[in-house]
């Protein structure tokens, strides 16, 4: 049984070999389990089997002079009702701008496209989209009963004849261009999300319960030269039709796909093409000019904020300044007593981990942020505060092991007064 994608395919090829309405072609096509031989024959039987039928209430019939088959029967009327191309009528140009979209659209079976008009770039509105030596042949067999048309497929992925149904395509899908409309933003919020952390318990990221496809991206434009010796990408080299692979990467813009190493885009990344026909061989195409793209450095403080030195003049010569990073000075803790971990963070951003023991007072920690930081603090006056809750210690003498704050460990902050 056929493919359902390919059921207008087999209908259409019904109704071109017998002549029959596309309802009729339908019904002998799923009575025969889309099996397109058996039902043209079933069609044509039925066909003779009503003209014997009939033939019994009217006179005899003048003796035929028509066409005939290779049997001696005359040429069924669906035969001669074929169309065959004409050479000495013009057909309408194929211009416009093509979508991989549009081409993937469209009929992939043997038939004949709409007559869409649009406007090319090349200027010439009287060329013809088939060379009479382009045209597969029709071959006719048929037996006592049945009639068949056979195309000839031998030049069916001639690049030529390639470039000629992509041209065709195009012009069947020109009044389709303009592709679909943006999908709606949403209207709430997903993804992911943070916890806020304290003292105690670390921040964590809540991953996105029901993940979205990855995003395909925007739209990418390419432009495809059709040349009279190949074919080229933008402003890229020439491809001739005479390469085995350029061959078959045009076949898949035939199909509706873009061959990734030639259009430079992501797997189901939307690409659309627009199409340039060329009455001549290649010529390089100007190179269009491409601004910088990519990655840089940015000047400035390696943090946000003011830079130190914005105030001071710009002639006085450096002074020689200190190393900033602080040397950590040993904390005196009897290893026999119960101890806990404070991470001490300095007004200039430094952080300092240390270790006191549960009997320490607030003033150990007050002499051991003095040691790391006197290099840096020029005398400034400070204070010991923690952040969660906000609160100043200012109590030298409160023991670390009895103060809710520090009990269990935490954090130090250094502040300036």
């Amino acid at each position: 049984m056929a493919d359902p994608s390919t059921h207008d395919q087999l209908i259409s090829e019904f109704a071109e070999l017998t002549g029959a309405s596309p309802a009729d072609a339908q019904q002998y096509l799923a009575t025969n389990r889309w099996d397109l031989p058996n039902a043209v024959t079933e069609y044509f039987t039925a066909q003779e089997e009503a003209v014997e039928q009939g033939g019994d209430d009217h006179q005899e019939a003048e003796p035929y002079t028509g066409p005939r088959t290779l049997d001696g029967r005359p040429a069924p009327e669906a035969a001669s009702a074929i169309p065959v191309a004409s050479s000495s009528a013009p057909s309408r140009r194929i211009g416009g701008i093509a979508t991989l979209g549009s081409l993937a659209s469209s009929s992939q079976g043997h038939g004949h496209a709409g007559h869409g008009h649009a406007h090319d770039d090349d200027d010439d509105d009287d060329d013809e989209d088939y060379e009479p030596g382009e045209e597969p042949r029709d071959l006719f067999a048929g037996g006592e009963k049945s009639g068949l048309a056979v195309q000839d497929p031998g030049n069916r992925n001639d690049p030529r004849k390639v470039v000629n149904d992509i041209l065709k395509k195009a012009r069947a899908n020109a009044a389709k261009i303009g592709g679909e409309p943006a999908a709606p933003p949403p209207t709430r919020f997903r993804g992911s999300g943070q916890t806020l952390g304290g003292d105690d318990t670390p921040s964590q990221t809540i991953p996105d319960p029901t993940p979205r496809d990855q995003d395909p991206g925007a739209t990418q434009t390419r432009i495809l030269h059709l040349w009279e010796d190949g074919f080229s990408i933008e402003d890229g080299p020439l491809r001739a039709f005479s390469d085995p692979q350029n061959a078959a990467d045009l076949n898949m813009i035939r199909q509706g796909r873009a061959p990734l190493h030639l259009m430079g885009v992501r797997h189901d990344q939307p690409v659309d093409v627009q199409l340039i026909k060329h009455d001549e061989n290649y010529k390089p195409q100007p190179t269009v000019y491409k601004p910088f793209s990519g990655s840089g450095q940015r000047l400035g403080s390696p943090t946000p904020g003011p830079s130190g030195f914005a105030d001071s003049p710009s002639i006085a010569a450096p002074a020689p300044v200190a190393s900033s990073t602080p040397t950590t000075p040993e904390v005196a803790i009897d290893p026999a007593q119960p101890t806990l971990a404070l991470r001490i963070q300095l007004a200039n951003g430094t952080r300092l981990p240390a270790r006191f023991n549960t009997t320490q007072t607030v003033g150990d920690v007050y002499t051991f942020i003095e040691r790391a930081s006197s290099a840096n603090s020029g005398g400034r006056s400070w204070v010991l505060a923690t952040t969660f809750p906000n609160k100043d210690h200012t109590d030298k003498s409160l023991v670390l092991g009895d103060m809710a704050e520090f009990k269990r460990g935490g954090t130090a902050v250094q502040k300036w007064t």
